[in-house]
């Protein structure tokens, strides 16, 4: 991790990076990350190069922005339900955030993306090295119809294109993905032999990597020209024609060289909009609905080397351990999620369902515990929400398909939400999962 003076410094050195932060800032929630990994307070601002500096004093190593565009961001403390979260919003950019076990991997399924996206007429898209092993996708909101014909209560209607976030921003995340796998499941063993050439069909699609249950209000990702606090490298802007010959060398601070090339940061007119490519979208998600008789669900699927080993963990703890896990057992982030949340609802219907599930809960005790919870929030989800999750993850378990709760280093999640405040059993394990297991373990091994 880069020190307060190294950081400093950089800025310093680059003006032209501390102005593109500030413009891509504008009108954006502003998040930043302390030496400590966890967030300092929001909302916070970015409105000119003073801020910028003036954080860092504070200890910020990394900065993060909205997907969401606010007329005045520092009132989203004062904000408690949807409709005045609407009237807030201005508008909101789609950003997929690709990632991969793999960087080259990565680079092939941006390449796919973006020729998609390039098919489908849409002229103004922006990507940028993540910083990790991944990359960030945007369409602009400049872009977007002011109004849009979207299924609502299996109609049509006319609505602020504005207040469909972050719905309609998954669904085109949804969309492309699977628009993509196709592409991939096609092209890929002829096109990138060198990568696919050992991976069977079936197993391509499961590398294609976007987390649509991240797309949600007030999410943050990497700024510009943030450092990445694990990796030392920059996200930096990357021109779409040349994705191929990206080296994550070029994103380190020894190497960098500002060329300019912007990421939501230039003027963009008014003009061509992108109905058509929303229209598709909408086709296809009402046609989803038609094929699967439910509503559209999201979640993500993609199963990794490490879930695998969990997963092998999970099934030998639970031979040692069998019955019911007391909910004094739970970990802390859980306890803390069912103590009530204002910020990642769906986020945490999410993690609660498979973390129930996988220690062993039947589905109609996660229903009734979810709605107990959520008649508990301040701003409740509409009960046919967990109806339609419990829903969908029952066919999946049906099918032998088993969802983990996200790792507990996924920021998107835990971190993100607020509710990770780890324990001394929590330096033990990597997934909220295993903490009941690995809690009786240490009881057993105290008492002998």
């Amino acid at each position: 991790m880069l020190l307060k003076g190294e950081l400093r410094k950089f800025y310093e050195n680059n003006r032209e990076v501390v102005e593109d932060i500030v413009q891509i800032s504008q009108n954006r929630e502003v998040g930043y990350l302390l030496e400590n990994m966890k967030f300092g307070n929001r909302p916070s601002v970015i409105e000119n190069t003073g801020d910028i500096f003036n954080l860092i004093d504070k200890g910020a190593v990394s900065f993060h922005i909205s997907l969401e565009r606010w007329s005045n961001p520092l009132m989203l403390k004062e904000v408690k339900s949807k409709r005045e979260m609407n009237d807030l919003r201005i508008g909101w950019d789609l950003i997929l955030d690709i990632d991969s076990e793999n960087i080259e991997v990565s680079k092939i399924i941006a390449r796919e993306i973006l020729d998609f996206l390039f098919e489908k007429d849409i002229k103004k898209v922006y990507i940028k090295y993540s910083g990790g092993k991944g990359f960030h996708i945007a369409i602009p909101w400049e872009t977007f119809p002011e109004r849009i014909e979207y299924t609502k209560k299996e109609d049509l209607v006319e609505e602020e294109t504005k207040n469909l976030f972050p719905d309609l921003a998954r669904e085109m995340a949804l969309y492309i993905m699977e628009k993509t796998k196709e592409r991939l499941e096609k092209r890929a063993t002829y096109k990138y032999p060198e990568i696919f050439e050992k991976i069977d069909k079936d197993s391509i699609s499961s590398l294609i990597k976007i987390d649509t249950i991240a797309i949600s209000n007030r999410h943050l990702i990497r700024c510009l020209y943030s450092i990445n606090e694990k990796t030392g490298r920059i996200s930096i802007p990357i021109d779409v024609r040349n994705i191929e010959k990206f080296n994550p060398k070029y994103a380190e601070i020894n190497n960098f060289v500002y060329e300019g090339i912007p990421f939501l940061t230039e003027e963009i007119k008014d003009g061509y909009k992108i109905e058509r490519f929303l229209r598709d979208v909408i086709n296809w998600k009402i046609n989803n609905m038609l094929v699967s008789g439910r509503t559209f669900i999201e979640t993500t699927s993609i199963e990794t080397p490490e879930e695998e080993k969990i997963k092998r963990k999970l099934k030998i703890e639970k031979n040692k351990y069998k019955g019911k896990i007391s909910e004094d057992l739970f970990p802390p982030c859980i306890k803390n999620i069912l103590s009530g949340v204002s910020d990642g609802r769906k986020r945490s219907i999410f993690i609660l369902i498979n973390f129930l599930k996988n220690i062993g809960w039947e589905f109609d005790e996660i229903n009734k515990k979810l709605i107990e919870w959520n008649n508990k929030l301040e701003d409740p989800l509409r009960e046919r929400y967990i109806d339609y999750q419990i829903e969908w993850h029952k066919r999946a378990y049906s099918k032998d398909k088993q969802y983990l709760p996200p790792n507990c280093d996924n920021e998107m999640y835990y971190k993100e939400i607020g509710v990770c405040q780890p324990d001394e059993v929590c330096k033990y394990i990597k997934n909220p999962i295993l903490y009941p297991y690995k809690k009786l373990g240490l009881k057993k091994e105290s008492k002998k």
